[in-house]
């Protein structure tokens, strides 16, 4: 009787024993994790305390993510620093199991278990295996694994318990790095495109050039997320100005760069030559040095000559130019055909010219105008851009661009944007 009242007294010892333990393991893993923003570092404060847990030679996490071809994408793996065996790896074979079944794995013995084919590297080097799956809101996040118990014993179902609590636990530590890691690469992106955002605005004129004989007015409209377009005026001598439109490929602080280095080279071009199509080309020539090769910039130059009365203009890759013609009361697109600059120092460029009539009417827009699209997802395109232009042309250049962007809004109504839009009119005055 005494013999049993002993032994049930030292099973209560052990029991208490084990939840003490159980307990210190729980509240020093909160206590860390509270401290800890990143996910690697989390992960391996995960492993670290699962090894010393359960007395394992090896542990490691594996995060699971959403991609079919990998769904076993990260992997933190650690070693007990006390033990001389070098790390191992585990076959996926094993993990797989765990995400098909949905629910712990015990291993005594894998050179035996019949349940897995493992190599002779494995048989040699791994003799029992814990794996358990780390839940978040029901859904398996990641997989837990520990291998070889150091007192040389399989695994018992006291560890599978204990290391099944560190994984309920741990769910929500990995999830709450996951979304502060999160948080600060938004914010991260915020500053970046705030400012790509404020060296787009600072390239832009900020005045209208004043001719008398030409209305030149602007409307440029910029995305949430920062575009390359870029627009400029250039005092080429007496009653002789320069107009550039361009638009940078893609999005974001390396669009808001290239820009800057098109500008500073633009700007020392296009005083020294007197053709349009000689500024796209040196431009080209420039940029093919200088841009990664993975950008390109599309580019419309005007040079307006009112001694001569003449617009000559040259589009490398750039969207037509819309011209209104007053005496025939004509809408209509003139465009011309050249390659973007920065794909190929080979490019040449075309020049076309137009007489500069009272009355007549031009304007240059990106793609950000006909691009634009409605919840529908249909495009705004050129045929209403010609439209819309059509119907106030004989107005003034602000009034023509107040119109145009009313119907764009019209249109797009409640659908985000997309892209920059820019848009530059220029009329002859009567």
């Amino acid at each position: 009787m005494e013999d049993q009242k002993i032994a049930q007294l030292e099973s209560e010892v052990k029991r208490l024993k084990s939840a003490v333990e159980e307990l210190i393991v729980l509240n020093d893993l909160a206590i860390a994790a509270g401290t800890i923003l990143e996910v690697d570092k989390m992960l391996d404060l995960i492993v670290e305390k699962s090894i010393k847990a359960v007395k394992a030679e090896q542990g490691s996490i594996l995060l699971v993510t959403e991609e079919k071809d990998a769904p076993l994408k990260t992997l933190i793996r650690q070693a007990d620093m006390r033990s001389r065996q070098m790390p191992y790896r585990v076959g996926f074979h094993i993990t797989g199991w765990v995400l098909n079944h949905q629910q712990p794995l015990m291993i005594e013995n894998l050179a035996t278990d019949s349940r897995f084919h493992a190599t002779e590297q494995e048989k040699k080097e791994i003799r029992s295996v814990l794996c358990v799956p780390i839940r978040f809101q029901g859904k398996i996040i990641g997989i837990l694994m520990v291998t070889n118990k150091k007192t040389f014993e399989p695994f018992s179902s006291d560890d599978m318990r204990l290391l099944s609590i560190i994984a309920a636990q741990s769910g929500q530590f990995i999830r709450n790095s996951q979304l502060q890691e999160e948080a600060m690469e938004k914010r991260r992106m915020e500053h970046s495109l705030a400012l790509a955002r404020d060296i787009q605005m600072s390239l832009l004129p900020k005045k209208l050039p004043e001719m008398d004989k030409l209305e030149i007015h602007s409307y440029f409209n910029p995305a949430h997320e920062v575009g390359g377009d870029y627009y400029d005026y250039f005092n080429l001598g007496p009653d002789r100005i320069g107009i550039v439109l361009a638009d940078v490929s893609g999005h974001g602080p390396s669009a808001a760069l290239v820009m800057t280095m098109v500008k500073g080279v633009l700007t020392s071009v296009a005083k020294r030559f007197e053709s349009a199509s000689h500024v796209l080309a040196e431009m080209n020539s420039t940029l093919c040095e200088i841009t990664p090769s993975d950008m390109f910039v599309t580019m419309m130059f005007l040079l307006l000559d009112l001694k001569k009365g003449t617009l000559r203009y040259s589009s490398a890759g750039h969207l037509p130019l819309l011209f209104w013609d007053s005496s025939l009361g004509i809408c209509q697109t003139v465009g011309l055909r050249g390659l973007a600059l920065g794909i190929s120092k080979n490019a040449s460029y075309l020049e076309k010219e137009i007489p500069l009539q009272p009355g007549n009417l031009f304007l240059i827009y990106t793609d950000g105008v006909t691009e634009a699209a409605n919840k529908q997802m249909e495009m705004y395109e050129e045929a209403r851009l010609i439209e819309a232009t059509q119907e106030v042309a004989s107005r003034s250049a602000p009034e023509v661009l107040q119109h145009i962007k009313a119907k764009l809004q019209e249109f797009s109504a409640t659908a985000p944007q997309s892209d920059d839009i820019a848009m530059i009119a220029i009329k002859v005055r009567q």
